[in-house]
């Protein structure tokens, strides 16, 4: 169930990384590929520090025709999709899972959440009524529209990501190149935030290379910080996937392989309780179980470089 109609804007940087496409069974499509992205440079105050490699470090797309490029391949798979279907409200009972939307209620043995930071699945879990302003970045974003030369003449001829420190209070800003476009944004630890709109401002301004470029009213998305959430991820016949259950890693904020790949693990639990007919919380721990496997140790490393790097406490 999608809230809204496929394809949506999705806030997002839009960088796929190698070892998301390992996780899929099929090919990304060349049209989605916007850039190829092999070098980054990391600002620190006047400083700048370039980084070139000989392999692809992200694949750079808009999210939109991507979402909608997965969701065509889900149902290739046999999901029915239902678009344009928010969620109202959600309801665990020990006979069934119920979810009541616009378009009529419907029952199933579980549910698997993936509805980001807005958490009606895992309030109705009990799981998380809201999130700590310390276990969240605020991230407002905008995409600067300037041709694909605009895009050429600012990354130059090695296609850099560009990453700015020193530049928000725990948080730092971001630059990354599509096509004829580039997305434009900064983050900063919730719990620090004073003026989103006025810290975007700055940092658009200190972009000398941005100057005259008409940069739109930036969007706000919020960004669970991995190392820090901590939060429960199963319930009765209720799992957590995604943002939804706080799994971006906490340096960069990337989130994608870690929604992919705990979709994944989501999907194999769920079929497992669904054949054993078991969907007590007991039996569904085994998901937490190998998420934390997977990956925990990679956020709390990418915590604590963050903290040291620029999540002062």
């Amino acid at each position: 169930m999608e809230k809204e109609k496929i394809p949506r804007n999705k806030l997002c940087g839009g960088g796929v990384t190698p070892k998301v496409l390992s996780l899929l069974d099929f090919s990304l499509p060349r049209e989605l590929i916007e850039r190829s992205v092999r070098s980054a440079r990391i600002h620190v105050g006047d400083d700048s520090y370039d980084f070139e490699t000989e392999r692809t470090l992200v694949y750079m797309t808009s999210r939109a025709p991507f979402d909608a490029f997965l969701t065509e391949k889900a149902s290739e798979g046999g999901a029915e999709l239902m678009t344009a279907c928010p969620v109202r409200e959600v309801k665990i009972t020990d006979s069934h899972a119920e979810v009541r939307t616009p378009i009529g209620s419907f029952r199933s043995h579980m549910i698997i959440g993936a509805d980001g930071t807005s958490r009606p699945v895992a309030s109705a879990a009990q799981l998380r009524s809201s999130w700590n302003p310390d276990q969240v970045a605020y991230a407002i974003e905008s995409e600067v529209h300037v041709g694909q030369k605009g895009v050429e003449d600012f990354v130059q001829s090695s296609g850099y990501l560009d990453f700015f420190f020193g530049v928000s209070p725990s948080g730092y800003g971001w630059i990354f190149l599509k096509d004829d476009h580039l997305t434009v944004s900064v983050g900063c630890r919730l719990s620090r935030l004073r003026d989103g709109r006025g810290l975007f401002k700055e940092f658009v301004k200190r972009i000398s290379t941005l100057a005259g470029d008409n940069v739109p009213s930036p969007q706000v998305h919020l960004i669970p910080l991995g190392g820090a959430t901590k939060v429960p991820t199963v319930g009765k016949r209720v799992l957590l996937a995604g943002d939804s259950a706080g799994f971006a890693e906490p340096l960069f904020g990337e989130g994608i392989y870690f929604a992919v790949l705990s979709g994944q693990i989501a999907a194999e639990v769920a079929a497992r309780a669904c054949s054993l007919g078991r969907f007590g919380k007991g039996h569904l721990k085994s998901y937490e179980k190998q998420c934390h496997r997977k990956f925990e140790l990679d956020f709390d490393v990418a915590y604590h470089v963050a903290c040291f790097s620029y999540l002062a406490i």
